[in-house]
């Protein structure tokens, strides 16, 4: 399909371009919206075995590319790989226009937010033969959390916690399964990735109730106006709860 080849030539060419670890301004033709992603956060958004691009947010993009063309609007989405942390400080520096990663709202982030597109929480992860059981138990223990996600926040929140920031996913679940520490905390979604393999079990109980928004530029209103169209007609679809139930991830609760 035409929408999905723009998707994957924009992958090979924005990959290579991070590959390279340049800093200066890209030059972008046409009506060409990137975004700022990072595939290390199953089932959100992942690389398979060939190095594609998979998940919630990948199928939602190519869903939103077929809505713009529907409406008449000559512009592509396309991806730009980098590391969690640095999403933002490439939208302010306009080197991406959007941010599709997992994003939940914190007032510490200087951004444009969209509507939200999804609910989620922050939970506690463990190894599976971790003998806390609660989260009052892991007060003073070991937590390792993304660096610069809500659940470093959250993280901190815990009474005596010593937190540790690591920019990548699976690199604290590596960890986590090494006993380097006591706990990590996560997305909900990602969690229960993991836990589903049997080497991790997690704590039901919320440390923050949240929800994912896409992010822009401050300012930049025309851009989230655009996403916000695409989000009203994707909550409204029968695509939206397909892929809920695909990837085990809690549909936005309605009023």
């Amino acid at each position: 399909m035409k929408k999905l080849l723009k998707v994957a030539a924009a992958v090979a060419m924005v990959t290579s371009l991070v590959a390279c670890g340049s800093a200066q301004k890209e030059e972008k033709s046409g009506n060409v919206l990137t975004i700022g992603i990072s595939p290390d956060y199953k089932p959100y958004e992942y690389l398979d075995k060939e190095n594609n691009m998979q998940g919630f947010d990948i199928e939602m993009v190519d869903l939103f590319q077929k809505y713009l063309e529907e409406e008449g609007e000559d512009v592509t989405l396309e991806f730009k790989q980098m590391d969690f942390d640095n999403i933002i400080t490439q939208i302010q520096g306009d080197q991406v226009d959007l941010g599709i990663s997992g994003f939940t709202y914190s007032e510490d982030r200087k951004v444009e937010w969209s509507n939200p597109y999804l609910g989620t929480s922050q939970v506690a992860i463990l190894p599976a033969d971790s003998e806390i059981t609660s989260v009052e138990e892991l007060k003073g223990k070991s937590i390792a959390a993304q660096t610069g996600a809500t659940a470093e926040q959250a993280a901190n929140d815990i009474e005596d916690a010593k937190v540790t920031g690591l920019k990548n996913v699976q690199d604290i679940m590596n960890a986590l399964s090494a006993h380097q520490y006591d706990a990590a905390v996560v997305d909900l979604g990602v969690a229960k990735n993991y836990v589903a393999n049997g080497e991790f079990k997690m704590l039901e109980e919320s440390l923050l109730d949240e929800k994912n928004f896409i992010i822009a530029k401050e300012g930049n209103t025309e851009v989230i106006e655009k996403m916000n169209k695409c989000i009203e007609k994707f909550l409204a679809s029968e695509d939206y709860a397909k892929l809920c139930e695909k990837y085990d991830l809690a549909p936005l609760e309605t009023e």
